[in-house]
């Protein structure tokens, strides 16, 4: 009994595992579209000068802190007791 229960609890980290590269791999993802979108669509419209400017950082940075902490929202969210 005791060995099935250590291969389910180990099975769980391993799908855990993988979810959390997949999410991972989503949010990165996700990111790179927002930055590339922005980047292209303020700078069509700007040129180079989009790179100065103080709004693009923000909802860069923004962007970027978001997908962190949508990230350990998940961890938390595989990790609480049922």
């Amino acid at each position: 009994m005791d060995d099935k229960m250590k291969m389910d609890s180990k099975m769980m980290t391993d799908d855990k595992t993988k979810m959390l590269k997949l999410m991972r791999f989503w949010l990165f993802g996700t990111f790179v579209i927002v930055y590339a979108a922005v980047t292209v669509y303020a700078g069509y419209f700007v040129g180079l000068e989009i790179m100065k400017q103080t709004g693009y950082w923000i909802i860069i940075g923004v962007t970027a802190v978001m997908c962190v902490a949508v990230y350990f929202v998940y961890v938390w969210w595989l990790n609480r007791k049922s």
